[in-house]
């Protein structure tokens, strides 16, 4: 009894001595079990806050009274604040950050508001609820007045000094977390490192786009509306200074770092030479191109089907040592994804939307390291020109139960079952992205020729000369502009240091291959379920030289799937699909003949039918029932083997773990008793 009085007082004191530790300095104190240590700061973010060379102050609005019957959110903002305050630690004093309660018609509210910071209304008051982030730099250096995006809104505003420091003026750049969301925890860190890299930063880097898409949002024919812009896009201008490049350029200016190929398409030749010489001359190039890219929209809807949808950069992949295969769409059976078909969303197989994984692309890649998920739709295939000189890397590609499909299927393809009948696996895995690297030459040895339009030059002798005659003057007045060719040779004929990354897909890019868009009071809101716009983000920031927030971005699991049961269902799937599109096929056919032999029947201008129609017909209803009783029976064989699966788990969980947990306790009681016998 001594000795339980003893322990119960020592582990009562150590308690006690914990929770004072813990709440005097130790609050931070964490112990991260999670698989992808998403609450473990990151090299990346330790790397931007001890290379701080500017003073940052981050405060941190965040409603404490308003929000007192909300113990989710409170939560959640003590973790924001914890985390802003491990930031603040490894910063060596570059940071300051400030709690503050902006406590209704106070002036923090109003500068909340006047922040861009979002409130929600809470209760039946309505009362406004705050859970924001305001970071400021203040410099007194006219050169560094290009501030960075803000996470959701940013602004700038010019402040002065008080006169006893001498009345100069300041430049303030601000960037902002509008509302932070509970549900988008997994890249807190990242957001958070973003906002400081972006305040620290001097200057972005400059990202050129050229885009045959309408990316940055458009008329939508079809609805007559407005479209807004794709939402990779607000990735791209909280991260860079973009620049629109035209189709028709001359030359691709020298402050861009690097050059973004959105499905060029229709490039004139001078554009084909200009991004030529950007890329000898040491310029970074990210290119998109597609051989049916799906958002490639014409004006007019009756003219879809007979548009071509592919991209077009002339000579220039070949130039780089890759082609884009003409005409051929990647079908890849073993990442293909389940769509709803009809109005009854019956799920089928698209063999050309793919869900790509980390087990089809270079894990060891900066660029895709840290991924993943990244979807694909009808991408092409890049292939490999003989004779390159280049260093070409794969860094994306199918599995073996791939095929090419004729990009023809997929002009009015309205059921994605029909590529089955097209479909038959090489056996062969496609490169659908590359780094190419190294040596390369102009694709333009012999330059280019351009026309053009030259007006005629007034002679001025004549016109001062009171002698010219009036035929003269009419034939002065009637000559029309002439059409000359021009010879533009290439500046460079070839370069060590070529420097590209090709993507065989446009669609990658595309709001619905991975973005949930939602309507937030009024703001539109981005929720990706997979890592698209992570891959373009971390191309632009290799290629840009910026590798600090590569590793941050995305350490949280988008989904986790059951790798087993998806196997499972995929090798079912296989050996029954040709049986169920045959039973669907008979099926159709028979309700055709049925709906025929019934509206013989219904019309009641027709004879009445023989007893041979008539015994036909049952015939036909009887063969209906047993195709559709031999699809069910289908379907319940592809769910067997997961069913039996499900079974052998919940005999483990239910039965096996507590016997053996019983056992163990069992045993553990044996043994304790036997140590109190000896």
């Amino acid at each position: 009894m001594k000795r339980t009085g003893i322990f119960v007082i020592v582990a009562v004191a150590a308690l006690v001595i914990f929770n004072l530790l813990m709440s005097s300095g130790l609050t931070g104190l964490r112990w991260d079990l999670t698989e992808n240590k998403l609450y473990t700061l990151s090299d990346g973010s330790r790397s931007i806050l001890q290379n701080l060379d500017q003073d940052i102050e981050l405060n941190l609005y965040f409603s404490d009274q308003a929000s007192k019957d909300l113990p989710a959110l409170r939560a959640y903002a003590k973790r924001v604040q914890e985390l802003l305050q491990e930031f603040e630690q490894l910063a060596d004093g570059r940071i300051t950050l400030n709690v503050i309660d902006p406590a209704p018609f106070s002036e923090d509210e109003d500068n909340a508001t006047l922040a861009g910071l979002q409130s929600i209304p809470v209760g039946v008051s309505g009362e406004n609820v705050f859970f924001g982030l305001v970071g400021k730099v203040k410099s007194e250096d006219a050169a560094s007045e290009d501030p960075a995006e803000a996470e959701q809104v940013s602004s700038e505003s010019t402040e002065q000094d008080s006169p006893d420091s001498g009345s100069a003026e300041l430049n303030v750049t601000e960037e902002v977390i509008a509302f932070f969301q509970p549900d988008k925890e997994q890249f807190l860190e990242y957001d958070l490192s973003k906002l400081i890299y972006s305040l620290n930063r001097q200057k972005q880097p400059v990202v050129g786009v050229l885009s045959g898409l309408e990316i940055n949002g458009g008329m939508d024919f079809y609805s007559q509306g407005q479209r807004p812009a794709w939402v990779f896009m607000q990735y791209l201008e909280d991260l860079f200074s973009v620049e629109w490049v035209s189709s028709d350029v001359d030359k691709i200016d020298e402050s861009i770092d690097v050059l973004l190929l959105v499905h060029p398409k229709k490039l004139s030749d001078q554009a084909l030479l200009a991004i030529d010489q950007f890329a000898l001359k040491g310029g970074r190039i990210l290119a998109f191109v597609d051989p049916f890219a799906e958002q490639d929209q014409p004006s007019m809807p009756m003219m879809a089907a007979n548009q071509p949808r592919n991209s077009d950069l002339g000579p220039l992949l070949e130039a780089w040592g890759v082609q884009l295969r003409e005409g051929a769409v990647l079908a890849d059976f073993d990442n293909s994804m389940v769509v709803g078909v009809g109005p009854q969303r019956t799920p089928t197989r698209h063999l050309a939307l793919l869900g790509m994984t980390e087990d089809d692309w270079a894990a060891e890649d900066v660029v895709l390291s840290g991924l993943e998920s990244i979807n694909i739709s009808t991408a092409g295939i890049l292939d490999t020109v003989e004779g390159h000189t280049t260093t070409i890397t794969p860094l994306m590609s199918s599995s073996s139960e791939s095929s090419a499909l004729e990009v023809s299927l997929f002009n009015s393809l309205a059921n994605p079952d029909a590529l089955f009948d097209k479909f038959s696996p090489s056996g062969d895995r496609y490169t659908i992205a590359a780094r190419i690297e190294g040596k390369a030459a102009t694709a333009f040895p012999d330059g280019i020729e351009i026309e053009e339009v030259v007006e005629p030059e007034e002679d001025v002798a004549s016109a001062e000369s009171s002698e010219v005659s009036a035929e003269a003057d009419a034939e002065e007045q009637n000559s029309e502009p002439e059409t000359v060719t021009r010879k533009v040779m290439s500046e460079l004929k070839e370069t060590d240091n070529l420097n590209v990354l090709v993507f065989a897909d446009t669609d990658i890019l595309s709001d619905r291959l991975w973005v949930q868009i939602q309507e937030f009071f009024g703001q539109r809101i981005a929720s990706p379920w997979a890592n698209n716009g992570d891959l373009l983000v971390n191309a632009l920031d290799n290629l840009s030289g910026n590798a600090d927030l590569i590793n941050i971005r995305s350490r949280g699991r988008f989904s986790r799937p059951f790798e087993v049961v998806e196997e499972i269902r995929r090798k079912a799937e296989e050996k029954f699909a040709d049986q169920q599109r045959e039973l669907e096929t008979r099926l159709e056919e028979t309700e055709a003949k049925l709906a025929e032999l019934q509206s013989a029947r219904a019309d009641a201008s027709s004879a009445l039918l023989s007893p041979e129609q008539e015994q036909a017909l049952l015939s036909f209803q009887e063969e209906k029932l047993k195709i559709r009783k031999a699809l069910r029976d289908v379907q319940h064989s592809l769910d067997q083997n997961i069913e039996d699966l499900g079974r052998q788990l919940k005999l483990i969980n239910i039965v096996l773990v507590p016997l053996a947990l019983t056992l163990i306790a069992l045993v553990v009681a044996l043994w304790r008793r036997s140590q109190r016998v000896a």
